[in-house]
């Protein structure tokens, strides 16, 4: 009995160990600036399968929005339905807006387009590039 206690104790042990060092999911904070006609920074990067949390800044004088497109796909100006078929997460600030928001970045690895979907505004350049690392 006393063989089978300590048997059974040691395999838990090994269980909660191995659970430990595989860790939770992983997690990753951007903090990015939009304004006329821009994002800053222009890049940014997370870990495959991540919980992002997004903190948005609107330093401009207009509404803008972040919209992130699905790996590969690159919307052409002018933004319309066909881009919108393409959205992963978005949000829309108003002018001297803060925002925090959660989303989970892709599992696999790639390079995924930020714009601003206002009209106008991607034809002025308004975008960025979030890249997934596997």
């Amino acid at each position: 009995m006393t063989n089978r206690f300590l048997i059974y104790s040691a395999v838990i042990l090994l269980l909660v160990a191995g659970l430990a060092a595989c860790g939770g999911p992983s997690t990753a904070a951007i903090a990015m600036s939009m304004s006329e006609f821009s994002f800053s920074p222009a890049s940014a990067s997370v870990p495959a399968g991540a919980e992002v949390t997004l903190t948005l800044t609107n330093s401009g004088t207009i509404e803008h929005n972040w919209v992130l497109l699905d790996a590969g796909y690159q919307a052409a100006a002018p933004f319309d339905a066909d881009d919108q078929a393409n959205v992963l997460a978005e949000t829309k600030l108003a002018a001297s807006q803060v925002q925090t928001f959660i989303f989970t970045a892709p599992a696999d690895a790639g390079s995924l387009q930020i714009v601003c979907s206002i009209p106008g505004h991607l034809e002025a350049g308004m975008a960025a590039s979030l890249t997934v690392e596997g």
